[in-house]
């Protein structure tokens, strides 16, 4: 009799091994995501509420060319478990409210640097255009609104890049990210290269 069940026994134990291992595979491939759009999605007023040790925040909008040249860093960095991260959908209206006010910025930092007079540039006294071209500070642009005046809009945003609140946030641009440790402020990135550093996936 004992010989007879051996064979059974046999194959229940490798059913059962079987089982185990497609049960791993299953779970392993149910947590990790293939799109950005499977990470967990928050509100940007719960930045600083996610219960993780450490965490990283990601500010993100499905049109931003600069989001999708880092999609499959985010993607690989998410499956490696390390570091969870968060996205923020920041053309979902309830996350408006953190966008930097460019208008705002536009208004106090543009100058009007002279006018189009028949078809031609001229510029105002003690204006010299090579001044915007060559500052490495600041990024500016030069455009020529419909009173055919030349404005210099000055394209370098001064957002808030150390948060300690939900209120303080403001997104200048994405994508951004913001790292949170213990439910405080540790790390901000703004911008491609920024961001994979914070990944830790610069110099690949």
């Amino acid at each position: 009799m004992k010989k007879k069940n051996r064979p059974m026994i046999i194959f229940i134990v490798i059913a059962v091994i079987l089982i185990v291992c497609f049960a791993a595979i299953w779970l392993l491939n149910s947590n990790r995501i293939n799109a950005i759009e499977d990470l967990t999605k928050i509100d940007a007023s719960s930045t600083f509420n996610q219960q993780d040790e450490e965490y990283i925040v990601y500010f993100w909008q499905a049109t931003c060319s600069y989001c999708k040249q880092i999609e499959e860093d985010v993607i690989e960095f998410s499956n490696s478990g390390d570091v969870p991260i968060y996205i923020v959908d920041m053309q979902e209206e309830k996350n408006e409210s953190i966008w930097y006010d460019w208008e705002a910025h536009h208004k106090e930092y543009d100058k009007i640097i002279g006018k189009i007079v028949d078809g031609k540039e001229v510029w105002n006294d003690g204006i010299n255009i090579e001044d915007f071209q060559n500052d490495k500070n600041i990024a500016w642009g030069v455009v020529a609104n419909e009173d055919n005046q030349i404005i210099a809009t000055h394209n370098t945003a001064y957002g808030n890049e150390a948060p300690e609140t939900a209120k303080e946030i403001e997104i200048t641009g994405t994508p951004t990210m913001i790292k949170i440790k213990n439910g405080i402020f540790e790390d901000y990135a703004v911008g491609v290269e920024e961001t994979l550093d914070m990944l830790g996936k610069q110099g690949r």
